[in-house]
């Protein structure tokens, strides 16, 4: 099956965002999930800086996506996931 890509998540700050906005988290709330301030949160998002691995494996796994999905965006979802279409990711 040929993963065709979604313009809104085609960029890894833009999958963050839409998995953060998917699983209804403020950045504030990640960002002390994270043990990180909102503002990295923001900048990861923005894609002004890349989190560490370590970052990126956490991130995934307090928005409930694949960490696969996350990084790379070229792999099949979970059915139950699909990125949010209204949150104003352009």
């Amino acid at each position: 099956m040929a993963i065709i890509p979604d313009p809104r998540t085609t960029t890894l700050g833009r999958r963050f965002r839409a998995a953060r906005l998917f699983a209804g988290i403020e950045q504030a709330q990640l960002a002390h999930e994270l043990g990180v301030s909102r503002q990295t949160i923001s900048n990861w998002e923005t894609g002004r800086n890349e989190p560490p691995a370590s970052a990126m494996i956490r991130w995934a796994k307090v928005c409930d996506v694949s960490l696969d999905w996350l990084g790379f965006g070229n792999v099949p979802r979970t059915e139950a996931f699909e990125p949010p279409t209204s949150f104003g990711l352009y």
